[in-house]
């Protein structure tokens, strides 16, 4: 019996060496494309990436987008062009650990601390004085919660909400905050 499993052991070994030789895939030209037009800023020493553009003239509405899982910022390709038309401001991340943000090994995730991302994001492009609309969809649901939590209850004061939109969380809601 023992034979046996010195045998797997044996054979495990060289697989695992090759496993952890092989290379990462090639990004698509559309990732390489989305990664460009991106940019990163630093959260407690992690790399965390961000999209941002600026569209409609004349508005100052920002919006700011919240992806889901497992996924990343990369969920709100299809539609960022129409709400570019729409705010002047339309922001996207990539929670820590997905997409093209820093994944930190051994590490704790928690939707607290994507919340502090956001905020973090929020204070680095100056926007702690701006009303922002929060679009989020599924994992990115419970972040926006915890920052509308935050924000009902001043925890913090980076982050002051106009609107938000909680999308496949359980259920689809809208409100706006006066």
């Amino acid at each position: 019996m023992r034979e046996w499993w010195l045998l797997v052991g044996l054979l495990c070994i060289p697989l695992l060496a090759v496993y952890l030789h092989i290379p990462p895939p090639q990004l698509s030209p559309a990732l390489l494309t989305w990664r460009s037009a991106g940019a990163f800023f630093t959260f407690r020493s992690n790399n965390i990436f961000y999209r941002e553009t600026y569209g409609a003239v004349g508005s100052s509405d920002v919006v700011i987008l919240l992806h889901g899982f497992p996924t990343s910022s990369l969920d709100w390709y299809k539609i960022w062009e129409p709400l570019n038309r729409r705010f002047n401001r339309v922001i996207a991340l990539d929670f820590l650990g997905f997409g093209f943000s820093d994944k930190p090994r051994p590490h704790r995730y928690s939707i607290f601390e994507q919340a502090s991302v956001v905020e973090a994001l929020v204070s680095h492009l100056g926007l702690t004085e701006q009303r922002v609309n929060l679009l989020s969809h599924d994992y990115g649901d419970t972040v926006a919660l915890e920052l509308l939590y935050r924000s009902d209850h001043n925890r913090t004061g980076h982050l002051t909400i106009n609107s938000l939109c909680l999308s496949n969380g359980g259920r689809v809601q809208f409100q706006t905050f006066s």
